[in-house]
């Protein structure tokens, strides 16, 4: 699946947990935050090494040679369908992803608190009645 439509899917399940529509158990939801953070520091540090292999040299001295240098520079950083663009998109689905996870945690763990407090509420009651 292409990056876009994964950031697309991503995005929907976004506004879903905004709206409380998605809830992720904190049990299950912790090993995926985790997960998602690390994918993002390892594509965060394979990006930073980009730039030290942008710059091709020691192809020898032939006439190709520079452009072909050229080339696989831009294969690197900056050309079409680049690895710096390419760990950058999935940068930022790893963020939606997390993101979402975060924000569907809370709304669980929002939803707890408000049912234990309607129940405290509703015991509260019946033993007030009874006095």
């Amino acid at each position: 699946m292409a990056p876009t439509d994964e950031k697309s899917r991503w995005q929907y399940l976004s506004e879903e947990a905004k709206a409380g529509r998605l809830y992720l158990d904190p049990s299950v939801a912790q090993s995926c935050r985790d997960a998602s953070n690390k994918q993002i520091a390892l594509f965060s540090q394979l990006k930073g090494d980009l730039k030290s292999i942008a710059n091709v040299t020691g192809l020898g001295r032939f006439n190709a040679a520079d452009e072909l240098a050229k080339m696989l520079g831009m294969k690197a950083v900056g050309g079409e369908r680049d690895f710096d663009t390419a760990f950058q998109e999935h940068i930022d689905v790893l963020t939606l992803i997390r993101d979402t996870i975060e924000i569907s945690v809370k709304k669980y763990e929002d939803q707890q608190i408000a049912q234990a407090q309607a129940l405290t509420s509703q015991g509260a009651n019946i033993t007030g009645g009874d006095q």
